[in-house]
This record gives structure tokens, C-alpha cells and sequence, in this order.
């Protein structure tokens, strides 16, 4: 029960009380109101404890796409944020354009690492630049910005302990 109702309840009761006291036009005839005792118990709510946020787990595309461009943010490449694309017939789960020093590149998260592999060769046989990490490889520039790719893998590879190809 708030402090309002709790008040309003007692004054309430005392008005009646006094009501009663003072009915009889004979005050030496009234006889003297019986004894109430009354009895509130407030209400209390407890204040709401705010909750933890519930961390929703990190999906691997997720975790993916965050080791490449944590890479690159380490390695001081410019880059773009990461737009997820349509994977068409690559086999990846998913992909993602991103622009890294003005040349258009992509990630791509496959399901496996025989996904990644048959892709991987693919790469190679069209003369393609890519760094992979687990299940996931960043496909660099391979033609006006192979220079800049071929260059920059190595590095992107060792700052994720994966591997570089078609350098």
C-alpha cells in the first residue's frame, strides 16, 4: 500500500472515530466508542534489480569477420566496414565486400575446411590473392590492386596465424 492510501486510510478511520465520539448531542450521555485497533500492512514492492544483459553467443561468421578486420586495424590498413554480400556459387555460408586500401576485396566464411580448400584451389587456378584463417579466408585484389595484395597478405596472415596464397 503506497504512503498516500496508508495515510488516507488513517485519517479515514479517525474521521469516523471522531464521528462517533461526537454523535450523541449529550456529551456526559455518550458512551465511549469502543477501542479499534486497526492493523495496515504496507505493500511493498521490491525495486526491480536491473539484469545482467544476456551476451548473445558470437557466431563464427561473426567471429570471422572481426579477426580479419581486427588485423587490419592492428596493421593500420585502410579499410572499409564490412557489407554482407550474396555468397553466389563461392560455397561459402557467407561473404562480405570491404574496400581495403581503395581496392574492392571480400571475406568469406565457408562451412568446413573442405569448403575453404576446394574453393582455395579455385582461387589459384584464376591467379587469386587470399589470406585464410580457420574456415574463413579475406580475398585480396588480384588485378589492379594485386600489388598492394601481394604486399600486404604476409602481414594480414601472420597478424591472424593463417596462411597466404597466390603471392
Amino acid at each position: 500500500m503506497s504512503r498516500a492510501r496508508l495515510f488516507l486510510a488513517a485519517a479515514t478511520i479517525g474521521a469516523a472515530l471522531a464521528a462517533a465520539g461526537c454523535s450523541s448531542s449529550q456529551p456526559e450521555q455518550a458512551e465511549a466508542a469502543p477501542a479499534v485497533t486497526v492493523t495496515v500492512t504496507p505493500t511493498v514492492t521490491p525495486t526491480p534489480t536491473p539484469e545482467a544483459p544476456s551476451e548473445a553467443p558470437v557466431s563464427d561468421i561473426q567471429v570471422a569477420v572481426d579477426t580479419f578486420v581486427g588485423a587490419l586495424d592492428r596493421l593500420g590498413i585502410e579499410h572499409s566496414e564490412p557489407v554482407r554480400a550474396e555468397v553466389g556459387a563461392s560455397g561459402a555460408k557467407a561473404r562480405f565486400d570491404i574496400t581495403i586500401n581503395g581496392y574492392e576485396a571480400g571475406i568469406n566464411v565457408f562451412p568446413d575446411a573442405d569448403t575453404l580448400a576446394a574453393w582455395g584451389k579455385l582461387s589459384d587456378a584464376y591467379g587469386g590473392i587470399f589470406v585464410s584463417s580457420g574456415t574463413a579466408a579475406l580475398s585480396l585484389n588480384s588485378s589492379e590492386g594485386v600489388g598492394n595484395s601481394a604486399e600486404i597478405a604476409p602481414a594480414i596472415a601472420d597478424a591472424v596465424n593463417g596462411e597466404t596464397r597466390g603471392v
